[in-house]
């Protein structure tokens, strides 16, 4: 029974651990928040321009019925970097298509 409810306290503890979802959001150097599924715009009236701004178009592949892969277009990826303050690491956010996936906390200076 000990053994079980540690289990379940365990699964809780990770469940609503803030480092299970810190990725989502971020804090601009202005102090607004951002969150993943947000637009480009967005992000720009928010936290300004970025320190800088890479992209590339990626090819998006499917599975055949034949079990190979076939590209049927491509999408745009951009990730940009902001600097977030004195004493916070650099974020880097990543887009498709103009719309926030992901948010990276970039850890060596």
């Amino acid at each position: 029974m000990k053994r079980q409810l540690y289990g379940l306290c365990l699964l809780a503890f990770f469940t609503v651990s803030p480092d299970a979802y810190a990725d989502d959001t971020t804090r601009c150097r202005t102090g607004r928040i951002v969150r993943v599924g947000m637009v480009d715009a967005e992000i720009v009236a928010r936290c300004g321009e970025p320190k800088s701004r890479t992209g590339e178009d990626v090819p998006v592949r499917v599975r055949t019925a034949a079990g190979g892969t076939a590209v049927i277009g491509t999408t745009r990826v951009e990730r940009w970097i902001y600097e977030r303050g004195q004493g916070q690491f650099d974020a880097q956010l990543t887009f498709e298509d103009g719309k926030l996936v992901d948010i990276e906390l970039l850890v060596k200076r």
